[in-house]
């Protein structure tokens, strides 16, 4: 049986290709990379960009681990998917690897693997003691802002404790304090720049604070959304 996972080849023989770049051991290894996806690619769903990662991994002969069970998946993860439309500069993927590969060498075959506009810029060894969550995104917003979201229309908005929203859930609609999620907004340069933080229940979406502020972001936006930071918790980095 083929598999989209696999690129095309058999799972059996995918398999033996895993266990021949594959050392049996307890003590993984994680890596952390970071990554662009601009241009064109940003109009790909948060799924495909997984295939699409899947099968240039497996092209560029990187020994990653496997979940065990009847559909065993590889063993990656992306700490906040990147909402379609939106382009990201600093994005993150975490691979639990067999063997020890120098980072500079694995980003350079993952980089010859992939298409323009998926740019590996870095990549380093991190603890591994399972993915690492978000503490914070940035944002910056350019284009054509209303008028109407001024510094003072920001003050305002920012001094409230409570901004309610409607959401669609399954199982029916909740609501979700917006301001909560919302570390900062500031003017720069005709760009807004938003600083978010995730919460117990949920976090802050860029079209839903421009929502709040005034604009609607319609399919006529000439608006460009690009997340320019990822913030981790791991305590790798420091944020």
């Amino acid at each position: 049986m083929l598999c989209s996972l696999t690129g095309g080849i058999p799972w059996q023989k995918f398999f033996k290709l895993q266990e021949k770049n594959t050392v049996v051991s307890d003590q993984h290894i994680r890596i952390r990379f970071r990554f662009q996806k601009i241009g064109v690619l940003r109009f790909i769903s948060h799924h495909d960009l997984m295939r699409l990662f899947e099968r240039a991994i497996r092209r560029a002969d990187i020994p990653i681990c496997m979940s065990q069970g009847f559909n065993p998946r590889p063993k990656m993860s992306f700490p906040m998917a990147l909402a379609l439309g939106v382009e990201g500069v600093d994005e993150v993927i975490e691979l639990e690897l067999s063997r020890w590969i120098a980072p500079s060498k694995l980003q350079e075959n993952l980089r010859a693997q992939l298409p323009p506009d998926l740019v590996i810029i870095s990549a380093e060894p991190i603890t591994p003691k399972g993915p690492s969550t978000v503490e914070e995104l940035v944002y910056r917003i350019e284009g054509d802002l209303s008028e109407g979201i001024t510094r003072e229309k920001i003050d305002e908005f920012l001094t409230g404790e409570k901004f309610q929203v409607l959401r669609e859930k399954k199982g029916g609609r909740k609501f979700f304090n917006l301001r909560s999620s919302i570390v900062s907004i500031a003017l720069e340069n005709s760009a807004l720049l938003l600083r978010l933080r995730p919460t117990k229940e949920g976090m802050a979406r860029p079209d839903e604070v421009l929502d709040a502020l005034g604009q609607k972001m319609g399919t006529d936006s000439t608006l460009r959304i690009t997340r320019s930071a990822v913030h981790l918790s791991s305590p790798h980095e420091d944020n």
